[in-house]
């Protein structure tokens, strides 16, 4: 996840290397962002990945993976038993595109919930990028959950592909949003804003999370990061770095000088 807060505790100077980016109206469609932000010299760099899927056991993560195949990448787990079928269209139908990336879960120790969990995996969850969108269709048993840090969740429906993350008409946007805020005057004061767009999106499989069970207490997860956003948020970030959060676990208080302390700055000076 990026991590950048949209507000910054006030109005934010303009830093001397911001670009001059005139952008007099907002971009009509996805077309126009990408084209406008061509123009500004955006994204810096081209990843050859369209997605990058890093698997975590609770806190830990397990293995990663760049994907590159316009069919998309199947996340399943490997179990011995699977049975060979020799009609095409029965094997799609059961594990999705043959010519997928085929990603096995790692084993886990026998016995253990986590073990449990990955036997009904075997089927998997295709996912696919879509000019920059994110689909994901669940064939497997195990039940799998979407969404973002902040625990907004959807469940996938057996068999449905559906949007998971929504680059063109919503990432884009919102990072419009806050290019146009950040590159001509900063965050104006009272000007609020929509939380700066994810670059990723988050599944648990089997569990769901929220504020009180943060996703890293869930047995299996994945991040799923849209590489083209993520390098648009990289690039957002070197050109406005974010400021510190202000909070009041960061504030330092203290009181004006009186004349005693003044008294007590001259002794100090005189030893």
């Amino acid at each position: 996840s990026s991590g950048i807060n949209a507000e910054y505790g006030g109005k934010r100077p303009r830093l001397d290397c911001s670009p001059d980016i005139p952008i007099e109206k907002t971009p009509a469609s996805a077309v126009d962002y990408m084209t406008k932000l061509k123009q500004m010299g955006f994204p810096k760099k081209q990843s050859p990945n369209s997605m990058a899927i890093t698997i975590y056991y609770k806190t830990v993560g397990v293995a990663a993976y760049g994907i590159s195949n316009p069919i998309g990448a199947r996340l399943y787990y490997c179990s011995n038993q699977r049975v060979q079928v020799t009609d095409e269209k029965t094997t799609n139908e059961l594990y999705g595109p043959q010519d997928a990336t085929q990603i096995c879960m790692p084993w886990c120790r026998d016995n253990t919930p986590t073990q449990t969990l990955l036997g009904t995996l075997t089927r998997g969850v295709i996912l696919q990028e879509d000019d920059g969108d994110i689909f994901a269709t669940r064939l497997c048993q195990c039940a799998v959950f979407f969404g973002d840090k902040r625990g907004v969740l959807t469940k996938l429906e057996r068999g449905q592909r559906v949007k998971i993350f929504d680059f063109k008409t919503r990432f884009l946007p919102l990072y419009f949003q806050h290019l146009q805020s950040h590159s001509q005057s900063g965050t104006q004061k009272g000007v609020v804003l929509d939380p700066f767009p994810d670059p990723d999106v988050m599944l648990s499989f089997g569990q769901r999370w929220d504020d009180r069970r943060p996703i890293e207490n869930t047995l299996i997860w994945a991040k799923v990061i849209q590489m083209k956003s993520r390098q648009l948020t990289l690039d957002f970030t070197q050109l406005f770095p974010p400021l510190p959060p202000i909070g009041n676990e960061d504030c330092i208080q203290f009181s004006e000088s009186d004349p005693y302390d003044r008294l007590a700055d001259a002794f100090s000076l005189a030893l």
